[in-house]
């Protein structure tokens, strides 16, 4: 299997995932990317990625499986993506790799609380417990954010507190960060925006999954 990383960050952090996989559909057409197709009545090319990001968060380093038929040199596949990529989205790495994605557990948040209201969310993730409301597939449960992330306040910058998240997100469990940030908004009345961006994913020891 031939692994590709890259990033979707700027205005890219607004599209929808379904929207994603067709513009890198495109990318590797316009590249002419050797990408394998599925059989049958309606060929498609073979993608699959590690975990869809929600609306309104960037990832730093998504990663993207692709079957290829005969391919050239990863470095001139990697700069062919490069050169055919819009604003938002851009390449960074492409290897063999035979570690399925099943074995991705957890991911790493960057979160950047705005400084009017650091010190307020600071508070807030420090409660016992942190409710929040999720939806799944029969319906909406209730769940405690504290039990389900670590969060750890990192250092301060010039727009605000800088916080790690660590949460589930898997086949299995797949808590987001703007529950967090969502709730905050319900506890509070305020709606501000929050820069978070996905800056790994993890395995089951906690390893650096690549």
């Amino acid at each position: 299997m031939t692994r590709i990383v890259f990033s979707k960050t700027g205005y890219a952090k607004y599209i929808s995932h379904l929207d994603l996989t067709r513009c890198m559909a495109r990318i590797m057409a316009r590249a002419d990317i050797p990408i394998w197709y599925t059989q049958g009545f309606n060929p498609h090319p073979y993608m699959v990625f590690s975990a869809a990001l929600p609306i309104g968060v960037c990832g730093e380093r998504e990663l993207l499986d692709i079957k290829l038929v005969d391919p050239p040199e990863y470095s001139i596949l990697l700069d062919r993506m490069i050169k055919n990529s819009p604003d938002g989205i851009s390449f960074s790495g492409i290897y063999d790799s035979d570690y399925d994605f099943k074995y991705i557990e957890k991911a790493v948040y960057r979160l950047i609380a705005p400084s009017d209201v650091s010190e307020s969310f600071e508070e807030f993730v420090s409660s016992a417990v942190i409710p929040a409301s999720k939806k799944t597939k029969s319906g909406e449960i209730k769940i405690d954010l504290k039990e389900e992330m670590q969060i750890k306040k990192t250092g301060e910058e010039k727009d605000g507190a800088v916080f790690e998240i660590i949460a589930p997100c898997g086949n299995e469990r797949n808590i987001s960060p703007t529950l967090l940030t969502g709730a905050f908004a319900e506890k509070t009345g305020n709606s501000a925006v929050f820069d978070i961006v996905r800056t790994a994913f993890l395995d089951g020891k906690s390893d650096i999954f690549r």
